[in-house]
């Protein structure tokens, strides 16, 4: 199987897990916040945006099987996330352990609504 495919079956795959016996959408988006930061996403996101605007196509493996990995993962969440509102789950009191500190978390978020709020002024 070549390397094109592999990547399409394991999409699939993704995309398809959730008809496993015991499947839980909550552990899948648990499990996805215990392991990335929202900044770590970001910033894979935006890599990733970069490569497909520029169309470069990533040569070193490790790199790709890297991003690859992390949009196995985002895809997982997504059709998790997809579920709990689609099956109207409660999500609210589920505890969840985040890959970094609350207050490290906290701070990141008031910063971001302090540069969101200036520039939202400028433009007004």
């Amino acid at each position: 199987m070549n390397q094109k495919s592999n990547n399409l079956l394991s999409f699939e795959l993704a995309c398809y897990e959730i008809y496993d016996n015991g499947y839980d959408p909550l552990n899948t988006i648990r499990e996805f916040w215990s392991q990335q930061t929202i900044n770590d996403c970001q910033e894979s996101l935006w890599a990733l945006f970069e490569n497909y605007r520029k169309s470069e196509e990533q040569q070193d493996a490790a790199d790709v099987k890297q991003m690859h990995t992390f949009l196995m993962k985002v895809c997982r969440v997504l059709m998790a996330y997809f579920l709990v509102h689609f099956r109207k789950i409660e999500i609210d009191a589920v505890p969840f352990t985040f890959a970094e500190p609350a207050d490290t978390i906290t701070a990141d978020l008031e910063a971001k609504q302090r540069i969101h709020d200036f520039f939202n002024r400028i433009a007004e």
